[in-house]
């Protein structure tokens, strides 16, 4: 029988195809023949241009010689030989978690696509362009015409490359009409950011309300640091675009300004990866249900925040200790709308934490006091804690204005909303207020708008005839708000 080693298979230009699991494993079965010997199995390589650090931005071509391929050490077997090439590449040596691209042979070189390299290496190591060292094995699964399988596993070389990755700067500013074009006024308008890596998280959003048609553009840190408009942004579509979503480029592209068509509440959101905007109206109030242990999981019984203008919702939460047995935010009376947990693992009474809308979200479990003012942003996707309150009660001249312990006010339900209540008998002519911490730190009375709601260091409130009197807090009200009923 006529026998041709692997290496003449090689040579003859056998293309190579990639393999769709992320680690190199047997693509058939076995069959029910003595196996090659393992010892006689192997391949070497040795890096060609991944022996010099590779930066993609620069590189020139579509794809890298990577490395050399010798099978000078592998058995000779029938003609007819095939075989079927995998590249596996992952950040440490030991290949753990391997990620596998395509690879072609000519020759005796291997060479892998610029695209399929750069885009593994964002999904190992991120898409910040810095020099990323990774590692590298071949695999080549053999069949030969006598029906034999195996594969054959090479030796693993380290490279180092740079992946492609446009600019993504640390902060953006909406400048226009709104701020008279100016790049100082422009720096006290940000775009909001989670904090995160840039890379990892390219996303930048804006609240803003306008009176009126207005035109504005991007700007970026560097364009706010150095004045210059070159790399300020704009649209690709027209001067002056109302659309709601569209491409950005530079001021050197000859960009055109983008346009709020009319007075409104207006959110825009930033995809420096993908280099995109989009424009949503917002409506004048978004209301959010807070629901949870302290609620039996009801968002009829539950508590309630509101946005005003897209801005970040902000209000008191009274969990009554029960917190720590978890409680979701959601935009619906039910789950069907878009649920709010925890995202980030957060220590216990942390000052703020990041929240999750996956459907899987563990419940918040992070707050186990009484109570808690809360600032909620639902567009950056943070929760975070302005003040607590251990407690709630009544102050005033009963009491000698604190003289004495105040009475206490406990959480109670009625018709779908939550208030603190409590029940006193005062003489005519009494005063009070309501305060948090039997101290005045935390205060509410009389707002002065003659329908009950409270402000913080309010007016007191007067009792004008002796009785047995019921005063409810509704806290999550829009606008908060006393009643006192004479029982």
């Amino acid at each position: 029988m006529k026998k041709i080693s692997i290496f003449s298979t090689l040579l003859a230009g056998v293309v190579a195809f990639s393999a769709c699991t992320p680690e190199i494993e047997p693509a058939l079965p076995p069959v029910s023949y003595e196996p090659v010997d393992p010892a006689q199995v192997a391949i070497n390589i040795t890096a060609d241009q991944y022996a010099q650090a590779i930066d993609l931005n620069n590189y020139e071509g579509d794809s890298i010689a990577a490395f050399t391929i010798d099978l000078s050490a592998t058995p000779a077997l029938s003609e007819g030989t095939t075989l079927e090439y995998t590249l596996a590449m992952a950040a440490t040596e030991d290949m753990a978690s391997a990620q596998t691209l395509p690879v072609t042979v000519e020759g005796n070189i291997a060479k892998v696509a610029v695209a399929d390299l750069n885009a593994k290496i964002q999904t190992i190591f991120g898409k910040r362009p810095q020099p990323d060292t990774f590692y590298s094995r071949l695999g080549a699964m053999v069949k030969d015409a006598e029906g034999r399988n195996f594969e054959l596993i090479s030796n693993v070389i380290a490279a180092t490359a740079t992946p492609i990755a446009t600019p993504i700067e640390s902060a953006y500013y909406l400048i226009g009409d709104v701020n008279g074009w100016d790049f100082t006024a422009a720096a006290t308008m940000p775009f909001s950011h989670s904090g995160k890596d840039v890379y990892e998280d390219p996303i930048f959003t804006i609240l803003i309300t306008v009176d009126g048609e207005k035109y504005w553009k991007v700007a970026p840190q560097s364009a706010i640091d150095s004045g210059k408009w070159d790399t300020v942004l704009g649209n690709t579509e027209a001067d002056g675009s109302a659309s709601t979503t569209g491409n950005l480029a530079d001021n050197a592209s000859a960009a055109g300004a983008m346009k709020f068509p009319e007075a409104g509440n207006y959110k825009v959101t930033l995809n420096m990866e993908a280099y995109t905007y989009t424009v949503e109206v917002m409506p004048d109030v978004i209301e959010y249900f807070v629901v949870g242990d302290f609620s039996g999981w009801s968002q009829t019984n539950g508590q309630r925040l509101y946005s005003v203008a897209g801005a970040p919702a902000q209000g008191w939460l009274v969990l009554d200790g029960k917190g720590g047995n978890g409680w979701k935010i959601s935009t619906q009376e039910d789950w069907y709308g878009t649920n709010y947990g925890a995202g980030e693992a957060a220590a216990a009474e942390a000052a703020s934490m990041l929240l999750s809308t996956d459907g899987g979200a563990d419940n918040i479990t992070q707050y186990a006091g009484f109570s808690y003012e809360v600032l909620f942003d639902a567009t950056n996707l943070t929760l975070t804690i302005l003040r607590t309150a251990d407690s709630w009660g009544l102050v005033g001249s009963f009491n000698e204005w604190g003289g004495s312990a105040d009475i206490p006010m406990t959480l109670s339900t009625e018709d779908g909303m939550d208030y603190l209540v409590a029940t006193a008998t005062w003489d005519a002519g009494v005063e009070f207020k309501v305060r948090a911490n039997s101290d005045w730190a935390i205060n509410y009375g009389d707002a002065g708008a003659g329908n009950g709601t409270v402000a913080a260091d309010g007016a007191n409130l007067k009792i004008e005839e002796a009785g047995e009197y019921e005063v409810r807090y509704y806290f999550c009200a829009q606008e908060p708000y006393l009643t006192v009923t004479k029982r």
